[in-house]
């Protein structure tokens, strides 16, 4: 049987391996941090014009609302989508394009597509593509439609970049830009 080699000396081994292939490969190169909120990349358009900042832990915020339009009214079912998509987008909500993002989930194939794709419910599909859009990966053009972007620091860009139109925006859905 074959005698164990000295461990402290593997190790002292592997360490100057290291050193001597980062001399020669020189450090890292410094990656720009980006931002963890999709309100801190400034996306640009008429969706992301409006955020929507609720003060206070969900359960307060949800009683205020209950007290002061009653717990079936549109205000109650309104703010629990915003409570929701919290979660997601952080302390700034952009309601308007999170909601057009639900209706390319209702209107559209796109979450059957991709629950299919990951093998997962359709409701987690939803959760993925919010996440998506919160990471700045999918945006809401001005004229309503679904694109892929690439956010500003993700690359060697310094501005926003749309690379691919996923979905068309239903008329009746859009918003007038001013």
């Amino acid at each position: 049987m074959a005698a164990k080699k000295n461990s402290a000396a593997r190790r002292a081994g592997e360490a100057a391996r290291r050193a001597a292939a980062a001399q020669r490969i020189g450090p890292r190169p410094v990656r720009p941090v980006l931002p963890q909120h999709l309100y801190d990349l400034k996306p640009p358009g008429v969706y992301y014009r409006e955020w929507d900042t609720p003060k206070g832990a969900d359960e307060e915020v949800m009683k205020k609302v209950n007290d002061d339009f009653g717990p079936d009214s549109d205000a109650a079912l309104g703010m629990r989508f915003v409570l929701e998509y919290r979660r997601t987008y952080g302390l700034r909500v952009p309601v308007m394009a999170a909601r057009q993002l639900d209706q390319f989930v209702v209107r559209t194939g796109l979450a059957t597509d991709l629950a299919q794709t990951l093998g997962v419910p359709p409701e987690e599909a939803r959760e993925h593509l919010h996440t998506l859009h919160a990471r700045g990966v999918l945006l809401i053009a001005d004229d309503g439609s679904l694109w892929m972007t690439v956010p500003p620091g993700a690359d060697t860009n310094d501005h926003w970049v749309f690379v691919e139109k996923k979905a068309d925006a239903p008329r009746e859905l859009t918003v007038d830009s001013d």
